[in-house]
């Protein structure tokens, strides 16, 4: 069953096309990881399915409902989470606050019952402590639950964004980039998370990655693009042995 999928998906920043009749779909329960070189049009893939580009052209449906024309805002309430390639956090907040900043990010808050702390408040605020516990455990950082961010490397900071994406209780993850700047031996236990993040609990994982063997561990299916257009689609090791892939990574 097709969790997302994404017809005919075009991007035009006045004469240039970074996005060129894009189509694919990913389905329910697998790891779909986009590769190509660099300017290849991924991330601006990824900025058009979670809404922070508008398309000049095509369709985003999840779950059925077309998402396109939809304030970004509105993607985290339907449940699509996501990671930056530029990690986004809040520094000077501890990581624990940061991973509440998550939860809160799909909570319907009415402004009375917040000042009043009533008891729907308080019993919201308990589940959410519940879920970041969770999702600390999950992702061994109770060492750094209040340490501020700013203070923490690099490789704990891309786990601490990971984490937060996942306190909205997303059904589709959207990691851009997850590898960059991290070295071998974290990018070995990010392979293992994100393989946890589906086999355990269950989410959908939509990935951009230029680590080729971490696409190689993780995913189902891969879709390569370059300047835009789709070069080829399927397993790791057809789409990597492709004649139009390996050109548009060593050239003719």
């Amino acid at each position: 069953m097709d969790l997302l999928r994404v017809e005919h998906l075009t991007k035009r920043f006045g004469g240039l096309t970074a996005v060129d009749d894009v189509s694919f779909s990913v389905r329910e329960g697998e790891i779909y990881t986009i590769i190509g070189p660099n300017g290849a049009g991924k991330t601006t893939i990824f900025n058009l399915v979670s809404l922070i580009y508008s398309a000049s052209a095509g369709r985003i449906v999840y779950r059925d409902e077309d998402l396109t024309g939809l304030a970004p805002d509105r993607v985290v309430t339907r449940g699509i989470g996501r990671t930056f390639q530029n990690i986004e956090l809040f520094e000077h907040a501890t990581v624990l606050q940061n991973l509440l900043i998550g939860c809160h990010a799909r909570a319907r808050s009415n402004v009375v019952a917040e000042m009043l702390f009533l008891p729907s408040v308080r019993r919201r605020e308990v589940e959410h402590r519940q879920q970041v516990e969770k999702i600390i455990d999950f992702l061994d950082l109770q060492v750094h639950r209040d340490s501020r961010v700013a203070g923490l490397p690099y490789g704990v900071r891309k786990v601490v964004e990971l984490a937060r994406a996942l306190c909205v209780q997303p059904r589709l993850l959207l990691l851009d980039e997850p590898s960059s700047g991290l070295n071998t031996e974290e990018t070995d236990d990010m392979a293992y998370w994100i393989q946890d993040i589906r086999n355990l609990l269950g989410i959908t994982v939509l990935m951009v990655e230029h680590d080729m063997s971490l696409v190689s561990r993780v995913s189902d299916r891969v879709l390569a693009v370059n300047y835009g257009k789709v070069l080829a689609e399927g397993t790791p090791a057809d789409v990597q042995s492709h004649p139009d892939v390996v050109a548009a990574y060593l050239g003719d």
